[in-house]
């Protein structure tokens, strides 16, 4: 498995995600229309991202939630058959929620930052540390965290699928 240092923290306004594009001008861009499928799975969490309407992520995943800066374990398979993958695991386990965003994503090495638009929620900041050594991922974290002037106090511990039900 995977593993990655991950915040989330909730967006106020326009000129606070501009800010933030600003900050990223070393980083490379890119914009997708993401659903995530969550299944009803009894460990960790199971999810199909459908991209563009092109392509599907699977993503396996577990997570302590906890406030602030936490690690999550994960693996992710890649398929263009995603929806007969979307019909045998809603057959075999059931849907749990669908949740529909606009994604900016930012990535500069092992660091990815998404600027997520959520139906039904609102404006969100996540930020991914891909890491092999977790104090190197740390010090990137709270690297980032001070150039875009987050509030640590105000992270988030929920998948946006929690804050949907």
């Amino acid at each position: 498995m995977n593993k990655n240092l991950e915040i989330k923290t909730g967006l106020e306004n326009a000129s606070q995600i501009n800010s933030i594009r600003k900050s990223l001008t070393n980083y490379t861009r890119s914009v997708e229309k993401q659903t995530d499928i969550y299944y009803k799975v009894e460990k960790g969490r199971l999810k199909l991202r459908i991209i563009d309407d092109k392509e599907g992520n699977l993503i396996l995943y577990d997570r302590a939630e906890k406030k602030g800066k936490r690690i999550s374990h994960y693996t992710i398979s890649r398929t263009k058959d995603f929806r007969e993958l979307d019909y045998i695991l809603t057959r075999q386990f059931g849907v749990l929620i669908k949740v529909f965003k606009k994604r900016e994503i930012y990535i500069l090495k092992n660091v990815r930052v998404h600027l997520d638009k959520v139906s039904g929620l609102g404006n969100f900041l996540e930020i991914e540390i891909i890491y092999g050594d977790l104090l190197k991922a740390k010090k990137q974290m709270s690297h980032l965290t001070d150039l875009l002037n987050l509030d640590e106090t105000k992270f988030i511990k929920n998948s946006y699928s929690d804050l949907l039900k």
